[in-house]
Protein backbone atom coordinates (compact mmCIF):
# COMPACT_ATOMS: atom_id res chain seq x y z
CA UNK A 1 0.00 0.00 0.00
CA UNK A 2 1.40 3.40 -1.01
CA UNK A 3 -0.51 5.32 1.68
CA UNK A 4 -1.35 4.51 5.26
CA UNK A 5 -5.10 4.79 5.75
CA UNK A 6 -4.58 6.39 9.15
CA UNK A 7 -2.72 9.34 7.61
CA UNK A 8 -5.47 9.92 5.05
CA UNK A 9 -8.30 9.72 7.59
CA UNK A 10 -6.43 11.96 10.02
CA UNK A 11 -5.67 14.61 7.41
CA UNK A 12 -9.25 14.65 6.15
CA UNK A 13 -10.80 14.95 9.63
CA UNK A 14 -12.36 11.49 9.97
CA UNK A 15 -10.88 10.33 13.26
CA UNK A 16 -12.91 11.05 16.39
CA UNK A 17 -12.19 8.18 18.81
CA UNK A 18 -10.29 4.92 18.71
CA UNK A 19 -9.96 2.03 21.12
CA UNK A 20 -6.22 2.13 20.39
CA UNK A 21 -3.63 4.89 20.57
CA UNK A 22 -2.98 6.72 17.31
CA UNK A 23 0.39 4.99 17.00
CA UNK A 24 -1.15 1.55 17.50
CA UNK A 25 -3.99 2.29 15.08
CA UNK A 26 -1.56 3.54 12.46
CA UNK A 27 0.49 0.36 12.84
CA UNK A 28 -2.66 -1.77 12.51
CA UNK A 29 -3.61 0.07 9.31
CA UNK A 30 -0.14 -0.34 7.81
CA UNK A 31 -1.06 -3.79 6.45
CA UNK A 32 -4.26 -4.89 4.68
CA UNK A 33 -7.12 -5.82 6.97
CA UNK A 34 -10.87 -6.42 6.88
CA UNK A 35 -12.98 -3.63 8.38
CA UNK A 36 -16.72 -3.16 8.55
CA UNK A 37 -19.29 -0.42 9.02
CA UNK A 38 -22.94 -1.13 9.69
CA UNK A 39 -25.89 0.68 8.12
CA UNK A 40 -29.43 0.06 9.30
CA UNK A 41 -31.94 0.16 6.41
CA UNK A 42 -34.45 2.49 8.06
CA UNK A 43 -35.20 4.12 4.68
CA UNK A 44 -34.79 3.30 0.99
CA UNK A 45 -31.98 5.83 0.65
CA UNK A 46 -28.99 7.09 2.56
CA UNK A 47 -28.94 10.76 3.53
CA UNK A 48 -25.87 12.96 3.25
CA UNK A 49 -24.90 12.46 6.90
CA UNK A 50 -24.25 8.80 6.13
CA UNK A 51 -21.66 9.82 3.55
CA UNK A 52 -19.01 10.13 6.29
CA UNK A 53 -18.71 6.37 7.00
CA UNK A 54 -19.29 5.54 3.32
CA UNK A 55 -16.40 7.79 2.28
CA UNK A 56 -14.25 6.20 5.00
CA UNK A 57 -14.95 2.78 3.44
CA UNK A 58 -13.98 4.28 0.08
CA UNK A 59 -10.60 5.36 1.43
CA UNK A 60 -10.09 1.97 3.06
CA UNK A 61 -10.45 0.33 -0.33
CA UNK A 62 -8.12 2.84 -1.99
CA UNK A 63 -5.44 1.92 0.56
CA UNK A 64 -5.74 -1.81 -0.08
CA UNK A 65 -7.98 -2.81 2.81
CA UNK A 66 -11.13 -4.90 2.36
CA UNK A 67 -14.23 -2.89 3.34
CA UNK A 68 -17.36 -4.70 4.48
CA UNK A 69 -20.64 -2.81 4.29
CA UNK A 70 -23.10 -4.47 6.64
CA UNK A 71 -26.76 -3.80 5.98
CA UNK A 72 -28.68 -4.38 9.19
CA UNK A 73 -31.64 -6.37 7.91
CA UNK A 74 -32.02 -7.88 11.39
CA UNK A 75 -31.01 -4.96 13.61
CA UNK A 76 -33.37 -2.64 11.73
CA UNK A 77 -36.23 -4.79 13.01
CA UNK A 78 -35.20 -3.81 16.55
CA UNK A 79 -34.04 -0.20 16.12
CA UNK A 80 -30.92 1.48 17.43
CA UNK A 81 -31.78 3.43 20.61
CA UNK A 82 -28.50 5.38 20.60
CA UNK A 83 -29.18 9.00 21.58
CA UNK A 84 -32.83 8.80 20.54
CA UNK A 85 -35.55 10.23 22.74
CA UNK A 86 -38.15 7.76 21.50
CA UNK A 87 -38.24 4.28 20.05
CA UNK A 88 -37.82 4.09 16.28
CA UNK A 89 -40.75 3.25 14.08
CA UNK A 90 -41.13 -0.52 13.67
CA UNK A 91 -40.62 -1.55 10.04
CA UNK A 92 -42.18 -4.55 8.36
CA UNK A 93 -40.05 -7.38 6.98
CA UNK A 94 -40.99 -6.33 3.44
CA UNK A 95 -39.98 -2.69 4.06
CA UNK A 96 -36.61 -3.75 5.47
CA UNK A 97 -35.96 -6.06 2.50
CA UNK A 98 -36.80 -3.31 -0.02
CA UNK A 99 -34.59 -0.82 1.81
CA UNK A 100 -31.67 -3.27 1.87
CA UNK A 101 -31.78 -3.63 -1.92
CA UNK A 102 -31.93 0.12 -2.48
CA UNK A 103 -29.02 0.89 -0.12
CA UNK A 104 -26.85 -1.77 -1.71
CA UNK A 105 -27.24 -0.02 -5.05
CA UNK A 106 -26.20 3.33 -3.60
CA UNK A 107 -23.10 1.85 -1.94
CA UNK A 108 -22.03 0.47 -5.32
CA UNK A 109 -21.60 4.04 -6.58
CA UNK A 110 -18.60 4.53 -4.29
CA UNK A 111 -17.34 1.03 -3.49
CA UNK A 112 -15.95 -1.58 -5.87
CA UNK A 113 -17.63 -4.93 -5.26
CA UNK A 114 -15.51 -7.63 -6.88
CA UNK A 115 -13.43 -10.72 -6.07
CA UNK A 116 -10.11 -8.92 -5.65
CA UNK A 117 -8.23 -8.81 -2.35
CA UNK A 118 -9.59 -5.32 -1.65
CA UNK A 119 -12.98 -5.93 -3.25
CA UNK A 120 -15.78 -4.68 -1.03
CA UNK A 121 -18.33 -7.07 0.46
CA UNK A 122 -22.01 -6.36 1.04
CA UNK A 123 -23.46 -8.48 3.84
CA UNK A 124 -26.80 -8.56 5.66
CA UNK A 125 -26.91 -9.52 9.34
CA UNK A 126 -30.33 -11.07 8.81
CA UNK A 127 -28.42 -13.95 7.19
CA UNK A 128 -26.95 -15.01 10.55
CA UNK A 129 -29.05 -13.32 13.24
CA UNK A 130 -32.27 -14.38 11.57
CA UNK A 131 -31.42 -18.08 11.95
CA UNK A 132 -30.55 -17.95 15.67
CA UNK A 133 -33.05 -19.07 18.27
CA UNK A 134 -33.29 -17.13 21.50
CA UNK A 135 -31.77 -19.75 23.79
CA UNK A 136 -28.88 -20.26 21.38
CA UNK A 137 -28.14 -16.53 21.37
CA UNK A 138 -28.42 -16.23 25.15
CA UNK A 139 -26.00 -19.09 25.71
CA UNK A 140 -23.54 -17.76 23.11
CA UNK A 141 -23.27 -14.20 24.34
CA UNK A 142 -25.20 -13.87 27.60
CA UNK A 143 -22.33 -14.92 29.91
CA UNK A 144 -20.08 -12.25 28.37
CA UNK A 145 -22.37 -9.26 28.94
CA UNK A 146 -22.66 -7.31 32.18
CA UNK A 147 -25.95 -5.50 32.61
CA UNK A 148 -24.21 -2.92 34.78
CA UNK A 149 -21.73 -2.31 31.96
CA UNK A 150 -24.52 -1.96 29.42
CA UNK A 151 -26.37 0.53 31.64
CA UNK A 152 -23.22 2.65 31.88
CA UNK A 153 -23.17 3.37 28.13
CA UNK A 154 -24.14 6.95 27.27
CA UNK A 155 -26.56 5.78 24.57
CA UNK A 156 -28.52 3.76 27.13
CA UNK A 157 -28.21 6.28 29.97
CA UNK A 158 -29.70 8.95 27.72
CA UNK A 159 -32.79 6.85 27.09
CA UNK A 160 -33.07 5.95 30.78
CA UNK A 161 -32.97 9.64 31.71
CA UNK A 162 -35.58 10.40 29.03
CA UNK A 163 -38.08 7.95 30.54
CA UNK A 164 -36.75 4.47 29.94
CA UNK A 165 -35.71 2.00 27.28
CA UNK A 166 -37.62 -1.03 26.07
CA UNK A 167 -36.20 -4.53 26.47
CA UNK A 168 -36.37 -4.81 22.68
CA UNK A 169 -34.04 -1.83 22.18
CA UNK A 170 -31.81 -2.86 25.09
CA UNK A 171 -30.87 -5.92 23.05
CA UNK A 172 -29.63 -3.84 20.11
CA UNK A 173 -26.05 -3.62 21.36
CA UNK A 174 -26.05 -7.39 21.96
CA UNK A 175 -27.00 -7.95 18.31
CA UNK A 176 -24.39 -5.50 17.02
CA UNK A 177 -21.71 -7.07 19.22
CA UNK A 178 -22.65 -10.47 17.80
CA UNK A 179 -22.19 -9.02 14.30
CA UNK A 180 -18.57 -8.13 15.07
CA UNK A 181 -17.90 -11.57 16.53
CA UNK A 182 -19.50 -13.26 13.52
CA UNK A 183 -17.54 -11.18 10.98
CA UNK A 184 -14.29 -11.79 12.84
CA UNK A 185 -14.93 -15.54 12.79
CA UNK A 186 -16.08 -15.76 9.17
CA UNK A 187 -14.13 -12.99 7.41
CA UNK A 188 -11.25 -12.25 9.74
CA UNK A 189 -12.62 -8.75 10.38
CA UNK A 190 -10.53 -6.91 12.98
CA UNK A 191 -11.85 -3.33 12.83
CA UNK A 192 -15.32 -1.86 13.24
CA UNK A 193 -16.06 1.74 12.32
CA UNK A 194 -19.05 3.99 12.86
CA UNK A 195 -20.24 7.41 13.96
CA UNK A 196 -19.47 8.71 17.45
CA UNK A 197 -22.96 7.68 18.54
CA UNK A 198 -21.92 4.05 17.96
CA UNK A 199 -19.03 4.12 20.45
CA UNK A 200 -20.83 2.08 23.12
CA UNK A 201 -22.03 -0.54 20.64
CA UNK A 202 -18.54 -0.86 19.14
CA UNK A 203 -16.90 -1.26 22.55
CA UNK A 204 -19.33 -4.02 23.50
CA UNK A 205 -18.48 -5.89 20.29
CA UNK A 206 -14.75 -5.61 21.02
CA UNK A 207 -15.27 -6.95 24.53
CA UNK A 208 -17.36 -9.85 23.22
CA UNK A 209 -14.62 -10.83 20.73
CA UNK A 210 -12.05 -10.73 23.52
CA UNK A 211 -14.10 -12.71 26.02
CA UNK A 212 -15.61 -15.29 23.69
CA UNK A 213 -12.67 -15.92 21.35
CA UNK A 214 -9.68 -14.29 23.09
CA UNK A 215 -9.17 -12.10 20.00
CA UNK A 216 -7.97 -8.49 20.04
CA UNK A 217 -9.91 -6.30 17.65
CA UNK A 218 -10.31 -2.52 17.42
CA UNK A 219 -12.86 0.23 16.93
CA UNK A 220 -12.77 3.63 15.26
CA UNK A 221 -15.45 6.31 15.25
CA UNK A 222 -15.99 9.30 12.96
CA UNK A 223 -17.25 12.76 13.94
CA UNK A 224 -20.97 13.43 13.81
CA UNK A 225 -20.91 16.34 11.40
CA UNK A 226 -22.68 19.55 12.38
CA UNK A 227 -22.96 22.83 10.52
CA UNK A 228 -20.93 25.90 11.45
CA UNK A 229 -23.79 27.23 13.58
CA UNK A 230 -23.95 23.99 15.57
CA UNK A 231 -27.21 22.78 14.04
CA UNK A 232 -27.75 19.31 12.60
CA UNK A 233 -26.04 18.63 9.30
CA UNK A 234 -27.86 17.18 6.29
CA UNK A 235 -31.16 19.03 6.58
CA UNK A 236 -32.72 21.43 4.09
CA UNK A 237 -36.00 23.27 4.32
CA UNK A 238 -37.64 20.20 2.80
CA UNK A 239 -36.11 17.83 5.36
CA UNK A 240 -33.29 15.32 4.92
CA UNK A 241 -31.02 15.66 1.90
CA UNK A 242 -30.98 12.19 0.34
CA UNK A 243 -28.67 10.42 -2.08
CA UNK A 244 -31.71 9.18 -4.00
CA UNK A 245 -32.60 11.38 -6.97
CA UNK A 246 -36.26 10.51 -6.37
CA UNK A 247 -36.16 11.89 -2.82
CA UNK A 248 -33.81 14.85 -3.44
CA UNK A 249 -33.37 16.03 -7.02
CA UNK A 250 -29.78 16.39 -8.28
CA UNK A 251 -30.34 20.14 -8.62
CA UNK A 252 -31.47 20.42 -4.97
CA UNK A 253 -28.58 18.17 -3.97
CA UNK A 254 -26.12 20.43 -5.83
CA UNK A 255 -27.62 23.56 -4.28
CA UNK A 256 -27.40 22.11 -0.76
CA UNK A 257 -23.63 21.93 -1.09
CA UNK A 258 -23.38 25.20 -3.03
CA UNK A 259 -25.09 27.03 -0.17
CA UNK A 260 -23.12 25.72 2.82
CA UNK A 261 -21.55 28.25 5.19
CA UNK A 262 -18.15 29.58 4.15
CA UNK A 263 -16.48 28.16 7.27
CA UNK A 264 -17.80 24.66 6.51
CA UNK A 265 -16.23 24.43 3.06
CA UNK A 266 -12.74 23.13 4.04
CA UNK A 267 -14.17 20.44 6.36
CA UNK A 268 -16.72 19.29 3.81
CA UNK A 269 -14.07 19.04 1.10
CA UNK A 270 -12.12 16.71 3.39
CA UNK A 271 -15.09 14.53 4.29
CA UNK A 272 -17.09 14.37 1.11
CA UNK A 273 -14.72 14.64 -1.87
CA UNK A 274 -11.72 12.73 -3.13
CA UNK A 275 -9.70 15.82 -4.05
CA UNK A 276 -6.11 15.79 -2.74
CA UNK A 277 -5.65 17.81 0.44
CA UNK A 278 -3.09 20.05 -1.30
CA UNK A 279 -5.70 21.08 -3.87
CA UNK A 280 -8.29 21.60 -1.15
CA UNK A 281 -5.79 23.86 0.62
CA UNK A 282 -5.45 25.99 -2.50
CA UNK A 283 -9.20 26.25 -3.04
CA UNK A 284 -9.76 27.30 0.58
CA UNK A 285 -6.66 29.45 1.09
CA UNK A 286 -7.10 32.95 2.56
CA UNK A 287 -8.09 35.33 -0.21
CA UNK A 288 -9.30 32.55 -2.53
CA UNK A 289 -12.70 32.89 -4.20
CA UNK A 290 -15.01 31.14 -1.71
CA UNK A 291 -17.88 31.01 -4.19
CA UNK A 292 -15.68 29.22 -6.70
CA UNK A 293 -14.73 26.77 -3.94
CA UNK A 294 -18.39 26.17 -3.07
CA UNK A 295 -19.28 25.47 -6.68
CA UNK A 296 -16.36 23.06 -6.94
CA UNK A 297 -17.50 21.35 -3.72
CA UNK A 298 -21.01 20.93 -5.08
CA UNK A 299 -19.72 19.63 -8.42
CA UNK A 300 -17.36 17.10 -6.85
CA UNK A 301 -19.95 15.62 -4.49
CA UNK A 302 -22.75 15.59 -7.06
CA UNK A 303 -20.42 13.84 -9.49
CA UNK A 304 -19.62 11.13 -6.91
CA UNK A 305 -23.28 10.45 -6.20
CA UNK A 306 -25.05 11.11 -9.51
CA UNK A 307 -22.30 11.00 -12.13
CA UNK A 308 -20.48 13.72 -14.12
CA UNK A 309 -23.22 14.38 -16.70
CA UNK A 310 -25.90 15.01 -14.08
CA UNK A 311 -23.51 17.10 -11.99
CA UNK A 312 -22.67 19.28 -14.97
CA UNK A 313 -26.38 19.73 -15.73
CA UNK A 314 -27.04 20.75 -12.13
CA UNK A 315 -24.24 23.31 -12.32
CA UNK A 316 -25.55 24.66 -15.62
CA UNK A 317 -29.05 24.96 -14.16
CA UNK A 318 -27.71 26.79 -11.12
CA UNK A 319 -25.75 29.21 -13.27
CA UNK A 320 -28.77 29.76 -15.46
CA UNK A 321 -30.88 30.56 -12.43
CA UNK A 322 -28.44 32.77 -10.58
CA UNK A 323 -25.80 33.89 -13.04
CA UNK A 324 -27.62 34.53 -16.29
CA UNK A 325 -30.79 36.17 -17.50
CA UNK A 326 -33.06 33.14 -17.35
CA UNK A 327 -34.51 30.98 -14.61
CA UNK A 328 -34.75 27.20 -14.89
CA UNK A 329 -38.03 27.35 -16.79
CA UNK A 330 -36.49 29.54 -19.50
CA UNK A 331 -38.49 32.62 -18.52
CA UNK A 332 -36.63 35.92 -18.62
CA UNK A 333 -35.73 37.53 -15.31
CA UNK A 334 -37.42 40.92 -15.28
CA UNK A 335 -35.08 43.90 -15.17
CA UNK A 336 -36.48 46.94 -13.42
CA UNK A 337 -35.19 50.49 -13.40
CA UNK A 338 -32.36 49.57 -11.03
CA UNK A 339 -30.56 46.57 -12.57
CA UNK A 340 -27.39 47.62 -10.74
CA UNK A 341 -27.14 48.56 -7.11
CA UNK A 342 -24.46 48.78 -4.45
CA UNK A 343 -24.74 46.94 -1.12
CA UNK A 344 -23.35 49.20 1.58
CA UNK A 345 -24.00 48.55 5.25
CA UNK A 346 -27.01 46.33 4.70
CA UNK A 347 -30.24 46.90 2.84
CA UNK A 348 -33.65 46.18 4.31
CA UNK A 349 -35.17 43.22 2.51
CA UNK A 350 -38.65 44.73 2.36
CA UNK A 351 -37.47 47.96 0.76
CA UNK A 352 -35.33 46.03 -1.72
CA UNK A 353 -38.33 43.93 -2.76
CA UNK A 354 -40.36 47.08 -3.40
CA UNK A 355 -37.52 48.61 -5.45
CA UNK A 356 -37.39 45.38 -7.50
CA UNK A 357 -41.19 45.54 -8.05
CA UNK A 358 -41.62 42.16 -6.35
CA UNK A 359 -44.09 43.75 -3.94
CA UNK A 360 -46.13 46.96 -4.24
CA UNK A 361 -45.51 48.00 -0.63
CA UNK A 362 -43.53 47.14 2.49
CA UNK A 363 -46.61 45.58 4.10
CA UNK A 364 -47.17 43.31 1.09
CA UNK A 365 -43.46 42.41 1.07
CA UNK A 366 -43.73 41.55 4.78
CA UNK A 367 -46.69 39.28 4.08
CA UNK A 368 -44.77 37.45 1.35
CA UNK A 369 -41.76 36.94 3.59
CA UNK A 370 -43.79 35.69 6.55
CA UNK A 371 -45.63 33.35 4.20
CA UNK A 372 -42.38 31.65 3.19
CA UNK A 373 -42.51 32.77 -0.42
CA UNK A 374 -39.31 34.83 -0.57
CA UNK A 375 -35.75 33.67 -1.20
CA UNK A 376 -32.36 35.29 -1.51
CA UNK A 377 -30.75 33.09 -4.16
CA UNK A 378 -31.92 29.63 -3.05
CA UNK A 379 -32.18 30.44 0.68
CA UNK A 380 -35.67 30.83 2.10
CA UNK A 381 -36.22 33.96 4.19
CA UNK A 382 -38.91 34.09 6.88
CA UNK A 383 -37.81 37.10 8.96
CA UNK A 384 -39.02 40.43 7.52
CA UNK A 385 -36.22 42.20 9.42
CA UNK A 386 -33.54 40.40 7.39
CA UNK A 387 -30.86 42.69 6.00
CA UNK A 388 -29.33 41.97 2.61
CA UNK A 389 -25.58 42.35 3.01
CA UNK A 390 -22.39 41.79 1.06
CA UNK A 391 -22.38 38.19 2.31
CA UNK A 392 -25.40 37.56 0.09
CA UNK A 393 -23.51 38.41 -3.08
CA UNK A 394 -22.92 35.36 -5.29
CA UNK A 395 -20.82 35.82 -8.43
CA UNK A 396 -21.33 39.58 -8.20
CA UNK A 397 -25.13 39.31 -8.05
CA UNK A 398 -28.04 39.14 -5.64
CA UNK A 399 -31.11 37.31 -6.89
CA UNK A 400 -34.41 37.85 -5.10
CA UNK A 401 -37.26 35.42 -5.65
CA UNK A 402 -40.94 35.91 -4.83
CA UNK A 403 -42.71 32.63 -5.44
CA UNK A 404 -41.44 30.29 -8.14
CA UNK A 405 -41.48 32.55 -11.19
CA UNK A 406 -40.92 36.15 -10.07
CA UNK A 407 -37.22 36.96 -9.88
CA UNK A 408 -35.10 40.08 -9.86
CA UNK A 409 -31.33 40.23 -10.25
CA UNK A 410 -29.22 43.02 -8.84
CA UNK A 411 -25.77 43.28 -10.46
CA UNK A 412 -23.39 44.61 -7.83
CA UNK A 413 -20.89 47.17 -9.06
Amino acid sequence: MADNLFDILKARGFIAQSTETEAALRERLATPLVAYNGFDPTADSFHVGTLVPIMALYWMQQCGHKPVALIGGATALVGDPSFKNDARKMLTLAEVADNCRALGGQLARLLRFDDSASGALLVNNADWLGTLNWIELLRAVGPHFSVNRMLSMDSVKGRMDAGGITFLEFNYMVMQAYDFMHLRRTLGCTLQTGGQDQWGNIVMGIELCRRSDAQEVAGLTFPLVTKADGTKFGKSEKGNVWLSAERTSPYEFFQFWRNVADSDVPRFFGFFTILPMAEIGQLCAPGADINRAKERLACEITTLIHGPAIAEQARADARKAFGADQDLSGDSIPHGPLPRSEVDGGIGLLGLMVRASLAPSNSEARRLVEGGGVRIHDRAITDPKTAVTAQDIVAGRIVLRAGKKRLYRFDIT
